[in-house]
Formats: structure tokens, sequence, C-alpha cells
């Protein structure tokens, strides 16, 4: 499995957006089954909800958002965003991307350390 997961801003001040940039892909692609890539946040992330209608089918959980990905050749690529309500110097969750059917054959990222400043001027 190919899988990659970029945060734009990990420095990021508080109640700035942050870009997450997302691929996935089965080596070897067959065309069959469903993938899922859990993508995790850092503490105290609010989804930016309007940058999520055109990524594929997920839930947002506390500390991760889960997307089912259909294989295409070539991959999914996708982004969302979502803000820092405070400062905080803290890891995200770590990002898994797994087969749904065969869930031992897997990718998995390390978590990503943040450093959100206040907002100046207060």
């Amino acid at each position: 499995m190919r899988f990659k997961v970029h945060y734009d801003n990990p420095g990021a001040q508080a109640e700035q957006v942050v870009r997450c940039q997302v691929e996935a892909e089965r080596i070897g692609f067959r065309g069959y089954g469903v993938m899922e890539a859990e993508i995790g946040l850092p503490p105290g992330a609010d989804v930016v909800l309007d940058s999520l209608k055109y990524s594929p089918p997920h839930e947002i959980q506390p500390d991760r958002i889960v997307f089912y990905l259909s294989p295409y050749a070539g991959g999914s690529k996708f982004e969302f965003q979502f803000r820092l309500r405070y400062p905080i110097e803290a890891l995200s969750g770590q990002s898994t991307l797994y087969d749904y059917y065969n869930p031992e054959s897997h990718a998995t990222l390390k978590p990503v350390k943040f450093s959100a400043d206040a907002v100046k001027g207060r």
C-alpha cells in the first residue's frame, strides 16, 4: 500500500486553517474491495465541514477522520481542512490505511507534532 498524509501548516496559530492532503493507493490494483484511511487529528481540531463536500464517504471522530475509499487505478487523492481551537503543542493521532477485508495489509504513518501559538492581538 502507498499512503501519504501532508499537513500544510503544523505550526499554525490557533483558529488558523490547516490543510491536509491525502494520497492512498493499493499497489497491484485489482479493482475490488474497500480501503479505510484513518487520518489522525491533533487535539482540539475543528474540521471545516465544507471542505469535506467532495471527499470520499467519511465519519468524523474526536481524534481522526475515517475515510472509506473505493480502489481506483492510480489511487485516491483528496484533501480537507481543520482549525486548531486553542494554542497547543501536541501530536496528532497516527494515520493508518488498511484493506477493509484484509486488515493485516496496512500502512501506518507516525503522528505529526503541532505547535499552535495563540492568535496575535489577543
